[in-house]
């Protein structure tokens, strides 16, 4: 959680900006004293690089809530001195609750710092100093978003993800309805925040959620994959980034999501007695299904796949690997057994077991296949620290695949290339970052996103 998320105090009717600016000074409270922050609008305004304006209404909401007290002090004949304080009671309660940022503290603690986080739209030519500091189209300095600096909206926005992330980066279970309750944002402004947030990399890639009578929980959030080596952290080499690449087409061109999709399609506009690679059982399971389903189960399949890689990965180099049942166990309890009142409960049991073994089975060969062809790369110690599959572009199909290792290995650059010439032959080629790499090729390997075209032409 953030600190402001231990908090006492409702921030219903406080914005995004009003969160940011206590999310900042809560921060800076319990990791230097209260009493180093900042007393007064313009000060805090300067010491967070943001507009004074800004500032001044949210401060005005989180007197109103209670969060901030509203100090004057009578100085001379002039106006009173007006200073601000986080109340006595929240930094008390958040003392005695040790808040901290988890996993992720240091990417955090700069996020809500002094720090002057700049960034650039993907694949924009680089800002001069002259241009970064640019005017409104009425005279006045452009918000911070337009001179490359990351905006509190958007910084609250990133550290809620962020502090639910596991160590890679990855976000799942986190609605959108959720998100507009934590940051404060309706749900347009939601919308083209997280865009915004592809669109300059801090987010890699996305797959949207969906609800669905094949999901257990009906409703599946949509999962972020979250850039940690971004220049805007400061940290390099956060994770390293392994990319093998086929240098030639075979069945791998095509991805459990496409090869479902297109046998239940051809089965409903042909009948049941056209022969598809996907057994009878799991298209009847998936009939009528949308295609972002197909995509949520694709991104299951690698789930699992991950999951398997990083705890065995020693294991499903040998021949004969039993992952023990609970891959099996995990799909079942991600999927919703469906009724079929043609046939009596036998049937059905029958139907629900071929569909489970089928993906169980493909999750067994995706890890095998992931096992087969980064061990190529003998030199790299894949079960050394954690790792963990990261989607790549759709369209790419297995062609393409790349995990993350963290901590990264002291000797390995921060992106690997593994382009394999033919079969079994590896070419290595070394990147000290992932920005060395046209954008393009990037977005192949499911390390960035296209931004929109909207925000492209701004």
């Amino acid at each position: 959680m953030l600190i402001i998320d231990c908090m006492s105090v409702s921030l219903t009717g406080c914005g995004v900006e009003a969160r940011f600016l206590l999310e900042a000074m809560a921060c800076r409270a319990l990791r230097d004293g209260a009493d180093t922050i900042p007393g007064n609008a313009k000060a805090m305004a300067k010491w967070l690089h943001v507009s004074e304006r800004m500032v001044s209404g949210a401060l005005v909401e989180l007197v109103s809530c209670g969060a901030i007290c509203r100090l004057s002090r009578g100085v001379g004949r002039g106006r009173p001195a007006v200073t601000y304080r986080i109340a006595a009671a929240e930094v008390a309660l958040l003392a005695e609750k040790k808040s901290s940022y988890g996993a992720h503290a240091k990417l955090l603690e700069r996020l809500f710092s002094g720090d002057d986080l700049t960034v650039e739209m993907l694949g924009a030519v680089s800002k001069t100093e002259s241009n970064s500091a640019a005017l409104s189209k009425v005279g006045r300095p452009a918000p911070p978003g337009a001179r490359g600096r990351l905006s509190a909206s958007n910084r609250l926005l990133l550290g809620t993800l962020l502090v639910r992330a596991d160590s890679f980066g990855q976000v799942t279970g986190v609605s959108n309805l959720e998100l507009i309750r934590l940051t404060g944002l309706d749900a347009e402004s939601l919308k083209h925040r997280l865009k915004r947030l592809l669109a300059v990399g801090l987010i890699r890639t996305y797959v949207p959620g969906a609800s669905s009578s094949v999901f257990r929980a009906g409703k599946i959030s949509s999962s972020y994959f979250l850039n940690l080596n971004h220049p805007a952290f400061g940290l390099k080499r956060n994770c390293a980034v392994v990319v093998h690449r086929l240098g030639w087409e075979d069945e791998r061109r095509v991805s459990h999501e496409e090869s479902l999709w297109r046998d239940v399609l051809r089965v409903s506009k042909h009948g049941s007695e056209v022969r598809t690679e996907t057994p009878s059982a799991v298209i009847r399971f998936l009939v009528g299904q949308r295609g972002v389903v197909f995509r949520l189960l694709q991104f299951m399949l690698l789930q699992y796949a991950s999951e398997l890689l990083a705890r065995h990965w020693r294991e499903l180099g040998a021949t004969g690997f039993v992952d023990g049942g609970w891959v099996r166990e995990r799909i079942e309890g991600a999927l919703r057994k469906s009724s079929m009142p043609e046939g009596g409960q036998d049937d059905v049991d029958k139907e629900w077991k071929a569909v489970i073994s089928y993906f169980h089975g493909e999750v067994l060969k995706i890890a095998r296949d992931y096992r087969s062809r980064f061990g190529q790369a003998d030199w790299i110690e894949f079960d050394s620290g954690g790792l963990s599959i990261l989607p790549v572009l759709h369209g790419t199909g297995y062609s393409i695949i790349t995990v993350l290792l963290r901590p990264p290995p002291e000797w390995l650059s921060e992106c690997t290339v593994l382009l394999e010439e033919r079969p079994g032959v590896v070419n290595p080629e070394s990147y000290s970052g992932e920005a060395d790499m046209d954008l393009v090729t990037r977005i192949h390997y499911g390390l960035a996103s296209y931004p929109a075209k909207r925000l492209l032409m701004k």
